[in-house]
């Protein structure tokens, strides 16, 4: 029987990410996928829709071309053409997947082929195969959960991946979820012009944000022209529309956003302890089975960085390195239009937590850079410890807060101040001058407010 000293299970943003590390690190390794290396990440969610997104992105400034002094362009008579949008997102896909798959490689990690049982926590069955495994890490992933569109025609539901891989896509389209999928699906459709209706099982879209964030979203799809149902389910059709509640609503097709289920192998005598479905796991992402680790998705932590991030806490533990992860440092991001990106405590969690703070919030309507390139929607707050002034959270809407986030989060994990932060020069014009501005109104030393 053939051993190694670490078996991945599953090959998205953590499984090999957790097999290039363990290999830079002198483990014998081994990576098992059943489909296409990168996961559900590379091929059916972020890289995908980050790219529909952009071109959706692309196609509504080209509609408002005249605002920039280009003439000639009949809006009217402009065409979003999916099927071509969703070539171009292959064509990308495809050559990150290789990019992957070079640096497996590169690296010597082995790959194998197929769909992978977990026997005794100490050995991996593939097909007919059975290895040795001195550690096994599941990056199985998640998938969604059916329960909420079960009342509806299987013909009507379509799943991500599925439209992502389609033609053409229909003009009334009912998006069923309330968190950052859905939300992100819901922007890109409407940028494209079409009909869309959002059906949320929560009391309000993204409760687990900062209010002012979910608070922006809610009036942002109120004024696009997205509807919203919260608190509220499907309850079936009545000829060709969808009940939800008392109201019949126009669907030509639903898209399945609802949250995430974890995908678990199968596993024989294998005693994981679950936590509402997902793996539980210690701080070092080890199971209830020492030799087991469980990191991304099928833990519950739904962002491919947090699976990056806990594949390589999981490595280094097995290599003897106790890093566990910092959650509360952990960026947010989510890539609707404009982006929303948070890192740290909420307001409402640091008043829960009785911590006297300060606040400075920055809007997007006044950072000269916003203006010039005509998207000056959103805002940074700022959030800090009133006595010391030490950073407790940063949130913002902005073009790229999912790129203006990363400074937030390096002077969080070195325990930075208000001072710290409001010395730092930012060049003249930049977006991320927001920052600055926004650390200033929390000092009480505003600039340009």
């Amino acid at each position: 029987m053939k051993s190694f000293d670490v078996i991945i299970i599953g090959a998205g943003p953590g499984g090999y990410v957790s097999a290039i590390r363990a290999a830079q690190l002198g483990m014998k390794t081994a990576l098992v996928e059943k489909s296409r290396m990168g996961g559900m990440c590379l091929n059916w969610g972020c890289v995908p829709s980050r790219r529909l997104m952009e071109s959706a992105r692309f196609y509504g400034r080209i509609r408002n071309a005249s605002a920039f002094g280009i003439e000639g362009i009949e809006a009217d008579k402009l065409r979003f053409d999916w099927k071509r949008a969703v070539t171009e997102k292959d064509r990308i896909v495809t050559k990150l997947v290789k990019g992957v798959e070079f640096l497996l490689k590169k690296y010597k990690v082995e790959v194998i082929t197929g769909e992978a049982s977990l026997i005794g926590g100490t050995e991996v069955r593939v097909g007919g195969e059975t290895y040795g495994a001195g550690k096994t890490i599941l990056a199985t992933g998640s998938r969604p959960d059916r329960a909420p569109v079960e009342m509806l025609p299987e013909k009507l539901v379509v799943e991500i991946d599925d439209l992502y891989s389609r033609g053409d896509i229909p003009q009334k389209i009912i998006v069923a979820g309330g968190d950052t999928v859905a939300c992100e699906m819901a922007s890109m459709l409407r940028l494209i012009g079409k009909d869309v209706v959002m059906v949320a099982p929560e009391e309000k879209l993204l409760p687990w944000l900062d209010n002012s964030l979910s608070s922006f979203v809610a009036d942002k799809f109120k004024r696009d022209g997205i509807q919203v149902f919260t608190a509220s389910r499907f309850s079936g059709v009545e000829g060709k529309q969808v009940r939800v509640g008392d109201s019949l609503l126009d669907a030509d097709i639903v898209v399945n956003c609802s949250r995430r289920k974890a995908v678990l192998p199968v596993m024989q005598d294998v005693p994981l302890d679950l936590d509402q479905g997902f793996a539980a796991v210690n701080e070092y992402l080890q199971t209830s089975v020492p030799s087991v680790y469980a990191i991304g998705d099928v833990t519950g932590r739904i962002f491919a960085h947090v699976a990056s991030a806990q594949g390589m806490c999981a490595v280094n533990h097995i290599a003897g390195l106790k890093e566990p992860v910092d959650y509360l440092r952990m960026p947010i991001t989510i890539y609707m239009d404009p982006e929303i990106s948070a890192v740290g405590m909420t307001e409402e969690e640091i008043k829960t937590a009785g911590i006297d703070f300060v606040k400075g919030e920055f809007p997007m309507a006044v950072n000269s850079k916003a203006l010039v390139e005509g998207t000056a929607e959103g805002f940074v707050k700022v959030l800090a410890e009133q006595k010391y002034g030490e950073i407790l959270g940063v949130h913002a809407v902005a073009a790229r807060a999912t790129d203006l986030i990363s400074e937030a989060v390096m002077c969080m994990r070195t325990e930075g101040t208000l001072d710290d932060l409001t010395r730092v020069v930012h060049p003249h014009p930049t977006v991320s001058e927001t920052f600055l501005e926004a650390g200033f109104k929390a000092s009480g030393r505003p600039l340009h407010m």
